[in-house]
């Protein structure tokens, strides 16, 4: 998510190197922009229910080719790969994405591919959805993607190869784009990018005839707020549905306060006096049109469902969205969950690629990885995301099965 954040105010375990930038924004940069005044022209701006949407998706932002689009390969996937489909919503919207075979089925099956034409046609002819559809023991990771460009966004499409490389054989990608990002149509809101997330959530249970069970949402940024409401919905209905997991990266509790943690290039905080002030922080939240509120949907998931797997995955060195705010949600979602009782975390040591922190229960599990390194976006391509994606399917138990430090 381009558009928010920082580091400063930052708590919890941290760097000497974070230690001193925390030190200079606090007693210098924070200072600066309250004297300067300009925090409340820019407050009051951000109070525009329009200004507040071109913030927070930036849907407006395409930095990369539109050809990468309607051609996967020109993104590094092999012929046919990735397939380009079209889903329909409720309320008459056309979302476009991709489906990703893992690259040991495409092997298996590499002459299917090669011989079949390409097309942005019925999905249901393309042989990535037969074998999805068909295997009883594939896996479905649902991409949700932060502001800004398209799924065709050259970081993103190396990390769909990423999130599949564990078990090639097995996970299947699935991205799309929000209504008003790339060529889907329509103009993002809240009520409007959830109605996204339930057709495309909807296509891979009824459509693509997948087990919710073999089913993780992954989101990035704005995404995390995306992938945990439609959880909660989900999990609300009459008959309520259960996926494999949930995780989120580099989130934030609500738009309200990610907001106010917006820096300018990532370096100036404008917002930060309102930050720092209780009253005027409630005030300007509630001036939020999209609220997102993260915090309220993954308390309430905590506390309702028997079955849940959350992790949360932050990296410290992330100048666009303060790690606090995983701190903040990783908190409040253990105390929903364990109703004010004294949860028995557990911590794993994982050297210079962090810390984390987890906490199971009957057929609950609440995980938190605070990494040094990897920014907002770079830590989405690494091991420990790969690796998350893995335990949330089932296919391995790395880190319950380590020892506690």
């Amino acid at each position: 998510m381009y558009l928010l954040g920082t580091h400063f105010l930052s708590r919890g375990p941290a760097t000497p190197l974070h230690c001193t930038m925390s030190t200079f924004y606090n007693k210098v940069i924070i200072p600066i922009c309250f004297a300067s005044g300009i925090w409340i022209p820019a407050m009051l701006l951000c109070c525009i229910p329009w200004v507040q949407k071109q913030m927070l998706y930036l849907h407006w932002v395409t930095l990369w080719p539109g050809k990468w689009l309607t051609e996967p390969e020109r993104a590094g996937f092999l012929k046919n790969q990735a397939s380009t489909f079209r889903i329909p919503t409720k309320d008459g919207e056309r979302l476009f994405g991709w489906l990703i075979a893992p690259l040991g089925i495409y092997s298996s099956n590499a002459q299917e591919f090669l011989r079949e034409r390409a097309s942005e046609g019925d999905i249901e002819d393309e042989t990535s959805f037969r074998l999805l559809r068909n295997d009883p023991h594939a896996r479905l990771l649902i991409y949700f993607h932060g502001n800004t460009a398209t799924l065709a966004q050259g970081r993103r499409t190396e990390e769909y190869r990423a999130y599949a490389s564990g078990a090639s054989d097995k996970i299947f990608v699935l991205t799309f784009d929000y209504r008003g990002f790339g060529k889907s149509t329509g103009s993002p809101s809240e009520e409007g990018v959830l109605n996204d997330a339930e057709a495309v959530v909807d296509w891979a249970l009824n459509t693509a005839c997948i087990s919710p069970e073999r089913i993780v949402l992954l989101g990035h940024s704005l995404g995390t707020a995306v992938a945990a409401g439609i959880t909660l919905q989900y999990a609300n209905l009459p008959a309520p549905i259960h996926f494999s997991g949930l995780i989120l990266c580099a989130a934030f509790t609500n738009s309200g306060n990610a907001f106010s943690a917006y820096s300018i290039g990532n370096v100036i905080p404008v917002l930060a006096p309102v930050n720092l002030i209780p009253a005027l922080q409630v005030w300007f939240s509630k001036r939020m049109r999209d609220t997102w509120r993260t915090d309220q949907r993954l308390a309430a998931l905590a506390k309702q469902c028997n079955t849940f797997r959350l992790t949360l995955v932050h990296a410290q060195d992330d100048g666009t969205m303060p790690w606090r705010q995983t701190e903040q949600l990783f908190a409040s979602t253990l105390q929903a969950a364990t109703s004010d009782a004294v949860p028995d975390v557990r911590t794993i040591d994982l050297g210079e690629a962090g810390k984390q922190e987890i906490w199971e229960e009957g057929g609950k599990s609440i995980s938190k990885l605070i990494a040094k390194h990897g920014d907002h976006n770079t830590m989405m391509k690494w091991s420990p995301i790969a690796l998350a994606v893995l335990e949330s399917f089932g296919l391995t138990t790395v880190t319950s099965a380590t020892p506690r430090a």
